[in-house]
């Protein structure tokens, strides 16, 4: 124990090594920290907006068209839904061609936001509160929330990764289903026997359904 400690003090230089790590590591750290809370309160705002255009007294007189444009202008001027989209599709993406690939990040967007537009209506103002963001690595995050509505509380964790753009959703885990996961699955299938033009004919389709909500299936 005594060798030990001589060793660590036996020089200036390994000290101050010591000293400037230890200092380097707090302000990485502190940094991190500071990421995380900033996070959280963007994710807050825009979960709270797009709750709002739904539920809004000045959006009371929207058509259901309006508040899912009004919803995806929220989404997408705090992240980019092409991020979590290409996730779900995973290697079935390059099975596409480019035109193709565009044609379906569009639907799915419009989809995605009809049916929370959908599924919203008549339901009482959810209560969102969030949880202590989860640091997994300097590069990806996790926020924890839960969500009540109609009397019942739901568990929803949100994935974020680092990226060129900035912190973005990869994925949404609801209940511990994972959205990537779950419509990953509904694609493979698609695409064991399908196309990429089977799946755009698909999506339009279900675009014109007036019954989807949030527990759409494509």
């Amino acid at each position: 124990m005594t060798a030990k400690a001589n060793r660590v003090n036996f020089s200036f230089f390994p000290t101050m090594k010591s000293r400037i790590l230890t200092f380097l590591i707090c302000c990485v750290a502190v940094s991190g920290l500071q990421a995380s809370a900033t996070e959280t309160q963007r994710l807050k705002g825009v979960i709270d907006a797009a709750i709002e255009a739904v539920h809004g007294e000045s959006c009371a007189r929207l058509s259901d068209e309006e508040k899912q444009a009004k919803v995806r202008r929220v989404l997408e001027s705090e992240y980019d839904l092409d991020v979590i989209i290409r996730r779900a599709i995973g290697r079935n993406w390059n099975l596409m061609k480019a035109p193709e690939q565009e044609q379906v990040l569009e639907l799915v967007k419009q989809l995605l936001v009809k049916a929370y537009v959908k599924g919203m209506n008549g339901k009482s103002v959810p209560k969102v509160e969030m949880g202590e963001t989860i640091t997994i690595t300097d590069k990806r995050i996790e926020i924890p929330s839960t969500i009540g509505i109609e009397g019942k509380t739901v568990k929803v964790l949100y994935r974020l990764g680092k990226m060129s753009s900035g912190w973005q959703i990869y994925d949404i885990v609801a209940e511990e289903i994972s959205l990537v996961a779950n419509y990953r699955q509904q694609i493979d299938d698609h695409f064991r026997k399908g196309n990429g033009q089977d799946l755009i004919d698909k999506l339009n389709e279900l675009l014109t359904r007036e019954d989807i909500d949030e527990t759409i299936q494509l």
